[in-house]
């Protein structure tokens, strides 16, 4: 393996991240049971945000799109960001057999908060940088985003190729 290539400083560098961002989260969800916002609830509250910038009506449907999961786990997310009193439901001027989807005014100021803290950490963590090497950075950032979401990793291979080589290799006594 070839360490020193690009590809490769971003692989360790995109691993350590998640184990970092991870580690807290799962203290957290062992030490406070009763979060105030659950990680899930933030998710639909973006969601139906970006959404409804671009779409007249936000649905169920588009919101399991933009989360990239199944309808029937999009609507359990939307059920749990509308009891927790994030999201509303409204009829639909469109379809009146469908509901519409819009943040409530506690999930417009849940959005803001977030919003404001993530931002205010990142502009923490680039606070030495200069400001063309931040800007690079995003522009470089937002267009690997863009690469990754274009072209998702192929798991269903990865799984296949882990097989075949595990397959070569003698299981142990």
């Amino acid at each position: 393996m070839n360490e020193g290539t690009p590809g490769a400083v971003i692989d360790v560098a995109l691993f350590r991240l998640r184990r970092i961002w991870s580690r807290p989260l799962r203290a957290r969800r062992a030490a406070e049971p009763r979060r105030p916002v659950h990680m899930s609830n933030v998710m639909v509250v973006h969601a139906v945000h970006k959404l409804s910038l671009d779409v007249p009506e936000v649905t169920v449907g588009a919101v399991a799109e933009q989360l990239g999961v199944d309808p029937s786990t999009a609507s359990r997310l939307v059920n749990d960001a509308v009891c927790a009193g994030f999201v509303e439901r409204e009829e639909s001027a469109v379809d009146a057999r469908r509901a519409r989807l819009v943040l409530s005014e506690r999930g417009r100021r849940v959005l803001e908060v977030v919003v404001r803290h993530r931002r205010t950490y990142l502009d923490g963590l680039m606070a030495d940088w200069d400001e063309p090497d931040r800007e690079a950075f995003a522009r470089l950032l937002g267009r690997f985003a863009e690469a990754a979401i274009a072209r998702p990793a192929n798991l269903a291979n990865l799984d296949q190729v882990i097989a075949e080589t595990l397959a070569e290799i003698p299981a142990p006594s």
